[in-house]
Parts: structure tokens; sequence; C-alpha cells
């Protein structure tokens, strides 16, 4: 297992943006489940703005404003979590300036970040909010990123399901050698499952270990997902040529292979394995609408080295309909 980016503090906490939000409080609820999976603290972090205007007198009252309704918000979220995981341990932490900078400058001594996809500052729907993208591409730690549920804001699974809707990434079964059968991912049910985005990394990618460690603290099945995306924006004839079953083995020994050594390493763990043809990141937005969590790369193999965030995991994150899990990538 690739243990680079595994937090080795045993009494790390799981640290939450709270900004007053309802999408704060789904945050919070996800990182009240981790940190009692882990056994360690939660750390409230909320950061207010500072104002430079020229003006001291303007400029002190809108300080004590905005820092007052932070602390407000705090204790209403120091509140709630008491009465919802009474065995969590909570420590609060106000923050000044800059909301993404003071959740990177924390995160340095977590082993985790949760944050809510949006915040009260993003009103963009459907899209990422400016700091969870921040926090996302920058973070030391694996980052959870909630979206706002279904009856607050629906945004996020309209676009997953319209995304969906044409049929063109499909699961290609064990047996494709035979003639196999093809399944839309659109159709794809990961209830109960962590699904983990495999690139030709194989476990050398470090969300393949932070995906085996949630699954088997969560006691659920871990899904392998491969995606041949050599198809994306070819012609159909093109398409039919490389749809052969020399090319696709190749990939679904490589899937097979990882999925048998983690399964031997890991007796308690259930793994599953599936392989489409499409393009990776709508593949995984779609299995975002029915796992417990999808775990990505912060970049795959292809990222180039100063992208801080790849393709893949910036289309996930941006159009998830669930909860997603960024690993850092090794830099």
């Amino acid at each position: 297992m690739n243990n680079d980016v595994l937090n080795t503090s045993s009494n790390a906490p799981v640290l939450v943006g709270i900004d007053g939000s309802e999408i704060a409080l789904r945050a919070l609820d996800r990182a009240l489940t981790e940190a009692a999976a882990r056994k360690v603290p939660v750390r409230l972090l909320c950061a207010f703005p500072v104002a430079v205007v020229g003006d001291p007198g303007l400029e002190q009252r809108f300080h004590d404003a905005v820092k007052a309704e932070s602390e407000s918000h705090l204790e209403a979220a120091e509140e709630y979590a008491r009465s919802h995981a009474p065995d969590v341990e909570i420590r609060k932490v106000l923050g000044e300036g800059d909301a993404a900078r003071a959740v990177l400058h924390a995160a340095k001594d977590a082993c985790l970040v949760v944050m809510g996809k949006r915040g009260k500052g993003d009103a963009l729907r459907g899209r990422l909010g400016s700091v969870s993208a921040a926090v996302a591409a920058h973070s030391p730690v694996p980052v959870i990123v909630v979206p706002p549920g279904t009856h607050e804001d629906d945004s996020d699974a309209k676009l997953a399901r319209e995304e969906g809707r044409d049929g063109k990434d499909v699961r290609v079964s064990d047996d494709q050698a035979q003639g196999g059968t093809r399944t839309p991912a659109s159709e794809m049910d990961f209830s109960g499952s962590v699904v983990v985005g495999v690139d030709g990394a194989g476990e050398k990618n470090p969300a393949v270990a932070h995906a085996i460690q949630y699954a088997l603290s969560h006691d659920a099945t871990l899904s392998l997902v491969s995606v041949n995306g050599a198809l994306s924006g070819t012609p159909e004839w093109f398409q039919d040529q490389y749809n052969q079953t020399y090319y696709f083995q190749e990939s679904l020994e490589r899937l097979s292979e990882l999925a048998r050594t983690i399964a031997e390493r890991e007796p308690r763990l259930r793994v599953t394995q599936h392989a489409f043809l499409g393009r990776p990141g709508r593949v995984l937005v779609q299995a975002t609408r029915t796992a417990d969590l999808v775990v990505v790369g912060s970049r795959g193999i292809g990222g180039f080295t100063g992208l801080l965030l790849g393709s893949v995991s910036q289309a996930v994150l941006s159009s998830a309909a669930g909860p997603v899990m960024v690993v850092p990538s090794g830099r």
C-alpha cells in the first residue's frame, strides 16, 4: 500500500469549514462521522474577512461585526456537534483573513478536511465554490467535498443526471472477449461502495491507498473503476477498430490483477472491479449519484507537473451529486 500521504499522527483531527450555511452543517455531519470512525477530534474552523477601506473607524466596526458573526457560527456548530456526536471531542478555531488560506494553514495538522461544495459566498449553482476548489487543489491531506442536499439545492443532482443521458460511457463486462454486455454508466448502482478511479499508476496512486483504508474503516465495498478514455472524440470507424478484444483485454487484466492483489492482502475487504469505455470524469460523476464516496487523486499520471488539480478531479468535483474525496498526488 502507498502510504506517502497518510497522516502519521494518531490523534490528528478532522477539520471542517464552518460558515453558518446549511451545506456547512452537512459537511459537519460528515466530519463527525469520519471522526467517530477514526476515533479522533473534530476541529471547527470559521474565518472572517478583513476590510481595508482607508477609514480606521469603519474598518474596526466591520472587524467587530464579522468576528462576532463568525464566533456565533462556531458556537452554533459546536452545540450541534455536541448534541449529535457527544462522544467526539470538539475544538473551535477562529481564523482571520482569506477563508481558503485559513483552512489550508490548519490542514497541516489535520488528518482530513471536510468542506461544503459551496458556501455562503458562492452563488453559482451546480459548480464548485472558490474556497472548496482552492482547498482541494492545495491541501496537504485528503479533502472530502460534500454537495448540498437535494431539498436545499438539487442542481448538482440534475447536472449529473443530464451528463449521463447520452449513454456514451459504458461498463464492459468481464466476459468482453466472449461478446459480453455493456451497461451505461448512468445505470450503475454503487450503493454501499467506495469508488476509486484507477489509472495506469495502479496502486502507486495514493488515492487507492486511501480508498482501501476508508472502505475498511466504514465496512464498505471497494469498487475499482478504470476507464479506457482513448476513444474520446474519435471517429466511429476508429472506435469500432479500437474496441477489438486485443486492446481492451489488456486493461481488464491489469484491473483484475490489482483487485486480486488488494483482496489477498485485505481478506476482510470486498473488492469489485469495473472497466468502462468513455471519459473518466463523466464515468466517476455518474458514480457519485449512488456511491457512499468517490475517491480521486488530485492529479493523474497524465497531469502536468504544475497542474494542481487534474482534468478528471476538476470534472468530478464540479458536477458531483455526492461526496468526493480528493487525495493529494505526490508532488
